[in-house]
């Protein structure tokens, strides 16, 4: 059985990785991944879900299922510095190269060679817009109640079990200033590329201030100054300046709160705009929430049940945070190495699909 399931793996596998479903460009439909996927899933009840932009759901359902698989098809764009061609799976010492074959598309492949090889029950959510960083497609598929015992969503993490992450807040910050010559003395103190730089250094004393909180093996919260922009020329005084950057909380911590918290710190003369973005919930829930114990209690148990190797709280964000936040117990749980992902020459190691795929014919044929 492992032989052929594996087998069958690496075929879908190299079916889905030729499809460029990178995220941008937002065009998943044109890829042709959606037919793929319903043709086959069409022993099951299958409804495609099109919210617009790019955002597309595959829900598939047959017999009574107890838990929910999901997976996102959409992968970062090409990066640079590939040595073969991303779209073509190559198998070479044990790994399998391609665009997304570690996150997440082998993940994918392994849920596709069970279903092949024959399930009386299952249930299974392929997204479309993980990458992009706006998950409606979850949230969307969340607005309905479902009733699924638990969830397990598939991101590299080694064959473990994750049970906790960190949560996201993105924000962009705006500086204004008014424009003039350089040889005005008011350079110095009204210059928005100079109100930045002051901001950003504050910004950094405060999250190394952060360092001493932490989470099992998880410190502080991480921040980066990810993009700014601004300013004309050296004889100039730069008018304008904006920022993007990301707080990454703990486990427990409110991303919102805690951006506020950050932004409260920071002490300026001048006036600043900050327009919260992205705004992700840890996993599990935070700790104000009243069932925070007992959603992680539930996770906990999930892992057991599904007889899955625990790991420690990864840094990384995934979208088993939505499904938690609704109250569904969930794990985070996938073949390959999050260090992998996003990057030329991506891959993921054989035994490691062969590890999932077993585990999931083993979990699908209890469901």
């Amino acid at each position: 059985m492992t032989s052929i399931l594996l087998e069958n793996t690496l075929k879908h596998l190299q079916a889905l990785v030729a499809f460029n479903t990178g995220n941008p460009p937002r065009q998943i439909h044109e890829s042709g991944i959606i037919d793929y996927l319903t043709e086959q899933l069409s022993d099951g009840q299958v409804e495609v879900m099109d919210y617009g932009d790019g955002s597309i759901n595959v829900w598939a359902v047959k017999g009574q299922p107890k838990y929910l698989f999901n997976f996102h098809i959409d992968t970062v764009p090409v990066a640079q510095g590939w040595e073969t061609d991303p779209f073509a799976l190559i198998i070479k010492d044990d790994k399998a190269f391609g665009l997304g074959s570690c996150d997440i598309k082998g993940a994918a492949a392994c849920f596709l060679a069970c279903v092949e090889q024959g399930l009386n029950d299952y249930a299974v959510l392929f997204s479309s817009d993980e990458e992009y960083g706006n998950s409606l497609c979850v949230k969307s598929f969340l607005q309905q109640q479902h009733d699924y015992e638990g969830v397990v969503v598939a991101e590299p993490t080694q064959c473990k079990a994750v049970l906790a992450h960190r949560g996201v807040a993105t924000a962009e910050i705006l500086f204004t200033a008014k424009s003039g010559h350089s040889s005005e003395p008011r350079a110095l103190t009204e210059n928005a590329i100079h109100q930045a730089t002051s901001w950003m250094s504050q910004a950094i004393e405060w999250a190394t201030g952060q360092l001493q909180s932490s989470y099992y093996n998880l410190q502080g919260a991480c921040l980066n100054l990810g993009k700014i922009e601004g300013g004309i020329k050296p004889n100039i005084i730069a008018p304008h300046v904006t920022l993007q950057m990301g707080i990454r909380p703990l486990p427990g911590d409110d991303p919102e709160h805690l951006l506020q918290e950050m932004v409260s710190s920071i002490d300026m003369s001048q006036p600043v705009t900050v327009t919260p973005k992205f705004m992700a919930p840890s996993f599990p829930a935070t700790k104000t929430s009243e069932h925070s114990d007992e959603q992680q209690t539930d996770n906990v148990s999930l892992a057991n049940k599904l007889g899955l190797e625990l790991s420690e709280p990864v840094n990384f964000w995934t979208e088993a945070a939505l499904f938690s936040a609704a109250g569904y117990a969930a794990i985070v749980y996938g073949p390959g190495n999050i260090d992998k992902a996003h990057t030329a020459n991506e891959w993921v190691a054989i035994s490691d699909l062969e590890t999932v795929v077993m585990n999931y014919w083993r979990i699908l044929g209890d469901d």
